[in-house]
């Protein structure tokens, strides 16, 4: 298979390039490392953010590591670190008082 002669616009600049192969989108390695960068940039804004809340018994407020909806074992069994209250028990308070006052 023959590679045809034809310019393409660079995905990071717009200037017109002669590609060397089939899979070439970037004109330099300069335009590839901005658009690396500005790709793993942009991963990093979105990168998950993992929910923060206020313990209902002392009134800290815990940052948590991991997603309690994905890991279900490790919320069943976590304990707020300043008063060892296991914070499953307390949830599950606060839903059936939501459900009282909503009776």
């Amino acid at each position: 298979m023959r590679f045809v002669n034809v310019t393409i616009p660079c995905k990071t600049c717009g200037t017109r390039f002669l590609p060397k192969s089939p899979k070439n989108v970037f004109c330099t390695r300069k335009c590839f490392k901005k658009n690396f960068y500005h790709r793993k940039k942009l991963e990093d804004l979105n990168a998950k953010k993992f929910p923060s809340f206020v313990c209902p018994n002392c009134g800290k407020k815990i940052d948590l590591e991991f997603d309690p909806l994905l890991d279900e074992l490790k919320w069943a069994h976590y304990e707020c670190p300043f008063c060892r209250t296991l914070l499953i028990n307390v949830c599950e308070y606060i839903n059936t008082q939501d459900e009282s006052i909503q009776n």
